[in-house]
């Protein structure tokens, strides 16, 4: 559960507050222009959005999958949303990420270290289990058909999805200058605390000696994916390859910039996933188009950095 504790930054910043978290990750809220009362109470508004996200998203995925095989069922307009942003990812990627990968994910431990290495047999019916045709969805009346046996798991999405809701909370309460931070997820708007955007780092990769870079958000979301996010078994990778049942190789992390930040952490995780060469592909088909970076390596020595239209990002 989410506590309301929160980084309330008005010009001075503050004694530093004990960490909020949401899904086992840091929360951090800045706003700038408000008087420190108005902002107080919109920080506590988008906090408690944000764990009611948390909740929705628990809850209605556990509801959803234990209703697998039982016909169309009600879905939460929020929880629909979410379902078929990840669901569009699913298809746009053949099945190499998306919602449905909650039998995947058990096997290679995402959640609970398994003594053993799961079996071809066992891969081999979760990855059917994740195939996107196992969910359908009806925008009309606002209802998820799941297929018997498939389980829905919104990793790679639930932050981002978070994210998303507390801009919206905080657009309501008249903020015009904020930023919000779920874990490896960021979303800012206005011009920032200096008119430049809002400052994020770059992840300090495995054989890099620093942060990669210090870029500015404005009206835009920024997500990092890494293999060390939550090792999974094999402990190379965090992510799986929905369409294989296998762990994501040879990629160290990547950085998604777009503007919903459901979109950024779905595009990072499954950039992971796919690699720089299928990636790259792919990245034809979206508009308006991303900005990607890829660290590719072992860890031991230097990443290799693949970029995608990195630069329009930077400068602008």
């Amino acid at each position: 559960m989410l506590p309301f504790l929160f980084a309330l930054l008005v010009g001075v910043a503050p004694s530093a507050p004990a960490p909020a978290q949401a899904f086992g990750q840091p929360v951090e809220i800045q706003i700038r222009g408000l008087p420190e009362e108005a902002t107080r109470e919109a920080v506590q508004k988008a906090m408690a959005g944000i764990a009611g996200m948390e909740r929705l998203i628990d809850t209605g995925s556990a509801g959803l999958s234990a209703a697998a095989g039982k016909g169309p069922r009600p879905v939460d307009p929020r929880l629909f949303d979410l379902l078929t942003r990840a669901w569009s990812f699913c298809q746009w990627s053949e099945g190499a990420h998306g919602p449905l990968g909650r039998d995947l994910y058990a096997l290679w431990g995402l959640r609970s270290r398994p003594e053993d290495p799961p079996g071809a047999d066992a891969v081999l019916q979760a990855t059917k289990a994740a195939a996107c045709d196992q969910l359908t969805l009806d925008p009309q009346k606002k209802t998820a058909t799941l297929a018997a046996g498939s389980g829905v798991d919104p990793v790679g999405f639930a932050e981002g999805a978070a994210v998303d809701r507390a801009v919206e909370i905080l657009r309501e309460s008249k903020v015009s200058n904020a930023f919000v931070r779920v874990g490896p997820v960021r979303r800012a708007f206005g011009p920032g605390p200096a008119g430049k955007g809002w400052p994020v780092f770059l992840p300090q990769v495995p054989g890099m000696a620093e942060p990669a870079d210090l870029v500015y958000l404005r009206d835009q979301s920024l997500a990092v994916a890494a293999s060390s996010d939550h090792p999974l078994l094999s402990e190379t990778s965090s992510y799986l390859n929905q369409r294989t049942g296998a762990p994501a190789q040879g990629v160290l992390a990547t950085v998604a910039v777009t503007e919903l930040a459901v979109d950024a952490q779905g595009l990072a995780a499954t950039m992971l996933i796919l690699g720089p060469r299928e990636g790259e592909l792919r990245m034809g088909t979206l508009r308006p188009r991303p900005s990607l970076l890829w660290f590719l390596g072992s860890g031991e020595g230097a990443p290799l950095i693949v970029n995608y239209r990195w630069l329009e990002f930077t400068r602008r």
